[in-house]
């Protein structure tokens, strides 16, 4: 793997209250008339980008939470970025079980300029109230997530640069149990989950885990902080249960950072 060691991205930050809109699992391939869901979430990618723009209140930025590829081909990339580069939100990536670190990096740079540390997509996003840091919890070769003390030694360096900002972490897999889910545990091991929380509570910073990874929303309270769950964009591939109406619609969350209770307030919002 490359080793790029690159400055933070950082953004202009309008002074409004934060928000910021969350999508997970878009599994983009490329289209084949054989198979219709290949169509269908390629265009429910479109129809967010043009229902986010449409917006009352334009989000300060978008986080991805992995699986923005089905294959991790670069091809698939190519059709994330088309959708997605005329946006005029800025985008960032967290890498998915099913996306491929260089091509992510490489195909969707000028986007959120994802960045690989060590071989490892660990990157921080300043300018806003909340510094947002991108955590790679990919087990290489295999669906389920974990961590290594390599990673974990890039996170805490970058969580002990800013210890007095409040932080959020986004990631593709949750290392926590997700009860609601068939596999309710989605991490390598108990101990690989364990260090990466261990990590969490020890940086009074921290105050939310954004993950994706299990296609369904939830929302759990931890030792520390908040962690939630965002759908899948498409309903395609989606589990769990929701309120009439937005079964077959696709999802995306809206996060709004509220200062004096130091915690956001999560939306599910339909396209």
């Amino acid at each position: 793997m490359s080793q790029m060691l690159m400055e933070p991205s950082r953004c202009q930050y309008n002074h409004n209250p934060m928000l910021i809109v969350q999508i997970s699992d878009t599994h983009i391939s490329q289209p084949n008339s054989r198979e219709p869901h290949t169509l269908e979430r390629i265009s429910v990618l479109k129809s967010f980008v043009e229902h986010v723009s449409n917006m009352e209140e334009v989000p300060d930025l978008i986080l991805h939470t992995g699986d923005v590829s089905q294959n991790g081909k670069p091809e698939e990339y190519e059709i994330v970025k088309s959708i997605m580069k005329d946006s005029s939100v800025p985008i960032f990536f967290a890498l998915g079980n099913r996306d491929l670190d260089l091509n992510l990096a490489e195909g969707l740079k000028g986007l959120g300029d994802a960045k690989l540390v060590n071989g490892f997509l660990i990157y921080s996003i300043e300018g806003f109230p909340v510094r947002l840091i991108a955590m790679d919890t990919q087990k290489r070769n295999d669906r389920v997530g974990t961590t290594c003390s390599v990673r974990l030694g890039i996170l805490e360096k970058l969580l002990n640069e800013q210890p007095d900002i409040p932080t959020a972490i986004f990631m593709h897999h949750p290392a926590f149990q997700v009860p609601t889910s068939k596999y309710p545990f989605q991490f390598s091991d108990i101990s690989a989950a364990d260090a990466l929380l261990g990590l969490v509570e020890s940086h009074e910073q921290i105050v939310q885990l954004f993950c994706g990874h299990m296609h369904r929303q939830f929302n759990v309270q931890l030792k520390t902080c908040n962690a939630s769950i965002a759908p899948s964009l498409s309903s395609d591939n989606r589990e769990g249960s929701y309120e009439q109406g937005l079964t077959k619609r696709p999802l995306f969350q809206t996060h709004r950072w509220k200062p004096d209770e130091r915690r956001f307030e999560s939306q599910l919002i339909p396209v």
